[in-house]
């Protein structure tokens, strides 16, 4: 038995995972056990699915009672940790050793895209398996909960001053935010300042109207700095109008599409929000704003993006992975603006179009950073919704 401290750890890790004492109940993750190092796809489709018919899975509950009783002699093992939605049409819950208790047994090969990560299990020098720490966030701090109390270095503090309209557009087009600041109706106000230099905050005034443009710059980190200060000066209504690599060939540059939902393979929305696989936008803002499009008569899909901070990492199999997950762009800011405004309480909508492709075995540039009638007509839109916001 782990000591006490050990066991609240993983009372407070089941609680993230949606465990439960009762194991029939709703929970995110379930997990296989198999050699390590991973030996690769093979473990897929273990030997179990043949002799027996099935996988054999556990909840968090049972994985180390289930490694003490079956891998006696194994002083390492492999946790494949996997997405329940994914494995629901296969997924049986039984009793078939007659022991009292129920496990969720797959009667198929585990799908590739239900694999949300590979963590080892090792034996303690005093010859017992425990939880990961890994899995607790010990080894992986971007795990942790996060801390929700106030900052040290807290945004409304440093700009106590809220001066900046209500509304506000995060454009993501540098050409274009320079041919805007030149227009007579056009103010610069301060600038949002970082250690690459400062970033200008345009407000632009049509007639009783007025609205903040501003670029989040490139990257979550730098885009959640930036909309905490405009939050903070004021700004409380948002549309984010940007560029993103197209997962699917018939997304054609161009082509927009307008965000309900992101995955969250980066680092900064953790540090917002609870651990989990995706982040929505507020529904209410998003439906407001699909209804402006279809009026308008502008062609769009809505649906989920891709957030990664790793642009030389987005691998084939990573790619496909995340499209049959739903994603039909890549792209690198979204997931961290929606936890930054969920967590600040401020509706946020991303409005992308589709650049580069990346939805073959070669990438495709497409020049895609030169369309800017297209970014100008983006623009336009995201002015138009933003004032839907209301």
């Amino acid at each position: 038995m782990p000591p006490l401290d050990q066991r609240e750890r993983n009372r407070r890790w089941w609680g993230i995972l949606g465990v439960r004492d009762e194991p029939l109940t709703p929970m995110r993750y379930l997990f296989h056990l198999c050699p390590w190092p991973y030996p690769g796809p093979q473990v897929l489709a273990p030997s179990s699915l043949q002799n027996e018919g099935f996988v054999h899975l556990s909840t968090a509950q049972q994985l180390i009672a289930t490694a003490q009783r079956w891998f006696v002699g194994q002083q390492t093992l492999g946790i494949l940790v996997l997405e329940r939605s994914a494995l629901e049409t296969s997924l049986v819950w039984e009793d078939t050793h007659g022991h009292g208790e129920i496990f969720p047994h797959l009667y198929a090969p585990i799908p590739e895209q239900a694999v949300s990560g590979v963590v080892r299990l090792e034996r303690s020098p005093e010859g017992d398996f425990s939880w990961p720490e890994t899995l607790l966030g010990l080894k992986s701090p971007i795990m942790d909960p996060p801390d929700l109390g106030e900052a040290l270095i807290e945004p409304g503090k440093r700009f106590p001053e809220r001066k900046l309209p209500r509304h506000a557009v995060l454009c993501c087009f540098p050409d274009v935010l320079k041919r805007l600041a030149q227009q007579p109706n056009v103010d610069r106000l301060d600038n949002l300042g970082s250690a690459v230099g400062p970033t200008p905050v345009l407000v632009l005034k049509e007639n009783d109207w007025e609205v903040v443009v501003c670029s989040p710059g490139v990257g979550g980190p730098l885009a959640a700095v930036a909309l905490e200060e405009l939050v903070a000066l004021g700004c409380e209504r948002f549309v984010l109008c940007g560029g993103a690599g197209s997962l699917l060939a018939d997304l054609e540059m161009g082509h927009l599409v307008l965000v309900d939902e992101a995955t969250r393979d980066e680092g900064i929305s953790y540090h917002y929000l609870t651990a989990d696989a995706t982040v929505k936008a507020d529904s209410q803002a998003v439906e407001r704003v699909a209804d402006l499009l279809t009026r308008e008569g502008v062609r769009f899909r809505q649906g989920k993006t891709w957030t990664t901070d790793a642009l030389y990492r987005e691998t084939p199999e990573r790619i496909a992975r995340r499209r049959a997950q739903g994603a039909l762009t890549v792209e690198m800011e979204v997931a961290s603006l929606l936890a930054v405004a969920q967590f600040r309480q401020v509706p946020l909508v991303p409005i992308l179009y589709c650049g580069d492709d990346l939805s073959s075995e070669t990438w495709d540039f497409r020049d895609w950073t030169s369309a800017h009638s297209v970014q100008e007509k983006l623009l336009n839109l995201a002015l138009e919704a933003v004032r839907a916001l209301e």
